[in-house]
């Protein structure tokens, strides 16, 4: 949970943060812009060229290829939105115990990015697929 306090009226209320799950703002009126699209078909191309998800180093490098340079927080925001839109999914590949006796573990930081049906189906409805 966040505190958020309203610019206007002064009022303060609770915001559910969902750690893993996305930008949540962007599920109910989301329209993908130039970025988004160009990040959507980076993950297309990856995944069918190497027969796994995509990493975000992966897109960053072909983005830069065709001539769009962002920045890696850029990337990292645009994936979020698109997550918490339904347009992609991620993938942990690894997971690190650290603490064997709580049994506590944690995701390594190795996401891996698909298309999920809806992402494809945009990108058809746009003739870009």
């Amino acid at each position: 949970m966040v505190l958020v306090r309203c610019p206007k009226c002064g009022h303060v209320f609770e915001v559910p943060m969902r750690k893993g799950q996305g930008a949540y703002y962007t599920a109910a009126d989301f329209h993908p812009t130039e970025l988004h699209e160009m990040v959507m078909l980076a993950i297309r191309d990856i995944v069918s060229r190497t027969g796994r998800g995509a990493m975000k180093t992966e897109i960053e490098r072909w983005l830069l290829a065709r001539g769009r340079r962002v920045s890696g927080n850029s990337v990292s925001g645009r994936l979020s939105e698109l997550l918490g839109a339904g347009y992609v999914e991620v993938e942990y590949t690894r997971v690190q115990v650290y603490d064997e006796k709580s049994k506590k573990f944690r995701f390594k930081r190795t996401p891996r990015w698909y298309l999920t049906e809806r992402g494809a189906e945009y990108l058809r409805a746009r003739g870009l697929a």
